[in-house]
């Protein structure tokens, strides 16, 4: 079973009195457990494409399975993209008025056996990622880009999701640090089993992958690197 299908989509908007395409007839299938890399030039359509996964937005054609779930019929997109999907975007994936330690404990009740042990994880994750009381306390709005990227990795690390979405990660996880934990993130990943699907144009990033794809001319291509 593939973790992702998208089947024959087209995604257009207008743009004043002209009509943009940037996907027409388009087609994409990730495994289970792949790193796929995907780049493309400004504009091509990179991070609609994971929010087409994501369910965060609609195709206005086509089909969209995300381990065999129709995800255009879901009732509820955003409690489910929050329990199966570990999504690192600039507009962020987690729940803004909670902190960051909420956001992990979400779905568990208070009331549970292990409820205290696993706050303690949950708390020895963020610190491990260079939280400290003060940001611990703060709600995810009250945090810059880069410790909202990193609460989520956080939560990926906590939840261990099947599908993993990463939206040009070297613009809040920036430096030498933030390339750090990005490598832990794809080791965990790799560890676990997950699905990663990433926007990126990092060598170093694009080195490790499964596969590297290009986003052109509508559709979603084969780099060279693959066929080689």
């Amino acid at each position: 079973m593939y973790a992702v299908n998208l089947k024959n989509i087209l995604k257009q908007f207008h743009n004043g009195s002209e009509m943009n395409i940037l996907f027409k007839d388009m087609n994409l299938s990730v495994s289970e457990g792949e790193l796929v890399v995907i780049s493309g030039a400004e504009q091509s359509g990179k991070s609609t494409l994971l929010r087409l996964i994501a369910a965060m937005t609609p195709p206005n054609k086509g089909t969209i399975e995300v381990f065999g779930q129709n995800i255009l019929s879901l009732p509820k997109r955003r409690e489910w993209r929050v329990e199966n999907i570990g999504f690192i975007t600039d507009e962020g994936s987690l729940i803004p008025y909670l902190t960051a330690k909420q956001n992990l404990l979400l779905d568990l009740p208070e009331d549970d056996d292990n409820y205290m042990e696993k706050e303690k994880e949950a708390e020895q994750i963020l610190r491990d990622l260079g939280f400290n009381d003060e940001t611990l306390e703060e709600t995810l709005d009250g945090l810059d880009s880069k410790e909202q990227a990193l609460a989520t990795v956080g939560r990926i690390f906590f939840t261990n999701p099947k599908l993993i979405l990463v939206d040009e990660p070297t613009k809040s996880l920036v430096g030498e640090e933030g390339h750090e934990v990005l490598k832990q993130l794809l080791r965990f990943a790799k560890k676990k089993g997950s699905t990663v699907i990433m926007v990126s144009s990092d060598t170093t990033i694009t080195e490790g992958a499964d596969r590297v794809l290009l986003l052109e001319n509508c559709q979603v291509c084969e780099n060279e690197r693959n066929i080689q």
